[in-house]
């Protein structure tokens, strides 16, 4: 009997019904948390419409709470919640703003690369060297599976060296693909944001006027 074949099918067996409980668990919090998200929205987005002056203390709290991130400014926040889909922004924002600024005084278009990364040669060579990073350490990872005929005699030294090197180079690969997604993300949204309906409001001599304008170079 095979028993290195009985093994290695159990363990993908017991894997695989841990993966599908996972995703399930997974999905169902997610509709849990996506409810919650609407209804906290929805009441702070009316509360901040109803009220001319609300606390500046709530206002930031409010908007930090939408954006899940207590490093943005509720100014910040708000210009992306004024932006065509207005959802991806925000979550591209938060993951790409250590490249970005917000110049609340730029006009339409507010969100820009910071300085040193207006270059977009400086961008791609970044992506492709995290890129270059993340395949390098993956391969590491998995490779006392992909060379388990040649670097090992017993059946469970491959499964027992892929826990270590997964341990020591994962979280690794998962920091370099990080970064080369939030370079990524960036770009979307500075290439994205153009695409908004913004309302402007004429000068004095015009008052009391106003006309939609659709955002665009």
């Amino acid at each position: 009997m095979d028993y290195d074949l009985f093994l290695k099918g159990g363990a993908v067996l017991v894997g695989a019904i841990g993966a599908a409980k996972v995703i399930y668990d997974l999905l169902i919090g997610k509709q849990g948390r996506m409810r919650e998200e609407y209804k906290f929205a929805k009441e702070f987005l009316d509360e901040v419409s109803a009220k001319e002056k609300l606390h500046p203390f709530l206002r930031e709290k409010g908007y930090q709470a939408i954006a899940g991130d207590n490093q943005i400014a509720a100014d910040e926040i708000e210009y992306l919640l004024s932006l065509k889909g207005s959802e991806r922004a925000l979550r591209d924002y938060v993951l790409g703003r250590p490249y970005l600024e917000h110049l609340p005084d730029a006009g339409d278009l507010q969100i820009a690369f910071k300085k040193k990364y207006t270059s977009k040669w400086s961008r791609h060579l970044r992506k492709f060297f995290y890129l270059g990073v993340y395949i390098a350490l993956a391969f590491l990872a998995v490779s006392p599976l992909l060379f388990s005929r040649f670097l090992f005699k017993n059946s469970a030294q491959p499964f027992i060296a892929f826990i270590i090197f997964a341990f020591v180079f994962g979280p690794y690969a998962w920091v370099a693909l990080r970064a080369a997604t939030r370079i990524h993300r960036a770009e979307q949204l500075v290439k994205h944001q153009y695409r908004h309906t913004q309302k402007i409001v004429l000068s004095s001599s015009n008052a009391g006027q106003e006309r939609t304008y659709v955002g665009g170079r």
